[in-house]
């Protein structure tokens, strides 16, 4: 048997037991973010504990090894490399990865079992969301605020710990810092061709995103009628934006059905995706519960969970046809692919995909029939301006999540406060709205994904439109995304897929001209 003959063997015999853990521990997770109850949070743990334990084969590790990567296929070298690295880590560093885990889901039980109140009255995150992008009242502002604010309370010094936890195992594996350690290990991606991206994007975006933040700052202060704008005064929908005028028609909709028939047009029938067992969907808020949005690939081709917490309005529309771009991916998955290949091409791509399912309401006609043709226009055409908002967004989240990482013994809200000065142009009160950001929690060194992701769909998006049409009024649409881009899995890699897809190279041309 030779080497490539040899790898498979190993590699397929080590998935037979790597799949049902990897099931195991995704169910386990979901039980736990939709019911973060002490119970589920050990049994969340277990089941991780017992899919890393896997990596902690020795004899497995030891065939691995002997086998010569310099002779396999440039991707099944990929693979070796990958599950030497997993293997590595378990056997020589498993016991502080056991803590690290352990340590975030305490901190996640911690935060998903605050109940935020206002006036002593039980409210929920989607509560607070509304009165920030509709209240004029500034003292109930300030108060729904603050309510947000007491989560990050919560947890803020936690997490530092958590950081610094996460530091000293960076450090072992010859990083200086654990962001550094995520974005290329867990990642792929070089510092140096992430800071290119960043310098080119925001170069071509800082004017745009100046005369926004400078419209909106005025409009703000004329609203509340002050010269210094606080923290709180920031969320409210403006009557320049159209978004408040959607959201005012969309109370009396029902955004989970608008989501289906966006889908719909494309070629996917949810309701019968449900009915079979392949996608569950659990939308709306409740106690216990996580606050936020989040797709559960379970299994590859077979079971994709959404997480959401709804109200009938543009945000949550967004969230929706996001979360069911990432199911739609993870069930166009090949059956056919081995089980490690079973996965999206990146992080960055199944973003992408979500992302650009996110923008289809600004970008094509689904909301035809509930808005009128003047207020749609108004309302795609903002969608250039969101794309200048994001940008600024993302690079503050990125900034401070990097610097944090580089120096956890500062003060992260003073940290916090500096670098939403340099990016939003809003000078306020330091406080500990970073800790509410779930990414620094559960996904570290993520961000910088959702930022690539952009860049992505931009031009795949642009390519998809021109052999398509509108995505959404083309039933084909189902059929050729996962021919092209779902089904392929992990094993085409993130720019040599777009590339494929697309015709060119990956680069930021297509999202900085449509700025």
């Amino acid at each position: 048997m030779n080497d490539i003959e040899n790898y498979i063997r190993l590699r397929e015999e080590f998935s037979k037991k790597l799949e049902p853990a990897s099931v195991a521990a995704e169910k386990a997770c979901w039980e736990f973010f939709i019911n973060s109850t002490p119970e589920n949070q050990k049994e969340y743990e277990n089941s991780e504990n017992a899919l890393y334990n896997l990596y902690r084969d020795e004899k497995t590790y030891e065939e691995l090894k002997t086998i010569d990567s310099d002779i396999l296929p440039q991707h099944e070298a990929k693979q070796l490399k990958d599950l030497l690295k997993s293997f590595d880590e378990e056997l020589k560093s498993g016991e502080e990865k056991k803590a690290l885990r352990k340590k975030e889901a305490d901190i996640g039980q911690k935060y998903n079992s605050y109940i935020p109140e206002i006036d002593g009255r039980e409210v929920t995150k989607v509560d607070i969301i509304k009165i920030l992008q509709t209240e004029n009242n500034p003292d109930i502002r300030k108060k729904a605020y603050e309510a947000k604010i007491k989560g990050g309370d919560l947890i803020s010094e936690d997490l530092i710990e958590l950081v610094k936890m996460r530091n000293k195992y960076a450090k072992t594996k010859g990083y200086n810092n654990y962001f550094e350690y995520m974005i290329k290990e867990e990642y792929d991606v070089e510092p140096e061709f992430l800071d290119r991206l960043i310098s080119e994007v925001y170069l071509n975006a800082q004017q745009k995103i100046k005369i926004l933040q400078e419209k909106r700052q005025k409009e703000l202060q004329e609203t509340f009628k002050v010269n210094q704008l606080k923290a709180f005064h920031y969320g409210l929908l403006l009557n320049s934006n159209p978004e408040k005028e959607v959201n005012e028609v969309l109370i009396n909709h029902n955004v989970e059905d608008i989501a289906k028939k966006t889908y719909s047009g494309m070629g996917y029938n949810i309701d019968k995706l449900q009915k079979e067992g392949k996608i569950t969907l659990d939308l709306y808020p409740r106690k216990g519960k996580n606050t936020h949005g989040f797709c559960f690939g379970i299994e590859a081709g077979k079971d994709s969970r959404i997480l959401a917490n709804l109200m009938n309005n543009v945000q949550s529309l967004d969230t929706l046809n996001h979360e069911l771009g990432h199911c739609v991916y993870d069930l166009g998955l090949s059956l056919n692919l081995p089980f490690i290949d079973r996965r999206p091409a990146s992080s960055a791509v199944t973003e992408a995909i979500a992302m650009m399912m996110g923008d289809i309401m600004k970008r094509e006609n689904i909301l035809k029939d509930v808005l009128s043709e003047t207020l749609l226009k108004k309302f795609k055409d903002s969608h250039k301006d969101d794309e200048a908002n994001f940008v600024s967004r993302s690079l503050e989240i990125i900034e401070f999540e990097r610097e944090l990482y580089k120096n956890p013994v500062q003060d992260p809200a003073k940290l916090w406060s500096e670098i939403k000065k340099k990016y939003l142009n809003r000078d306020e009160e330091p406080d500990n709205e970073w800790a509410t950001i779930p990414h620094y929690l559960t996904h570290p060194g993520y961000y910088q994904n959702y930022f690539r992701a952009t860049l992505m769909k931009a031009q795949i998006y642009n390519h998809l439109n021109k052999v398509l049409g509108n995505l959404t009024e083309n039933t084909a649409s189902a059929e050729y995304l996962e021919n092209n881009i779902f089904s392929k899995g992990a094993s085409i890699d993130e720019y040599e897929l777009i590339k494929k897809l697309t015709n060119k190279e990956f680069s930021t041309e297509d999202f900085t001209n449509s700025l």
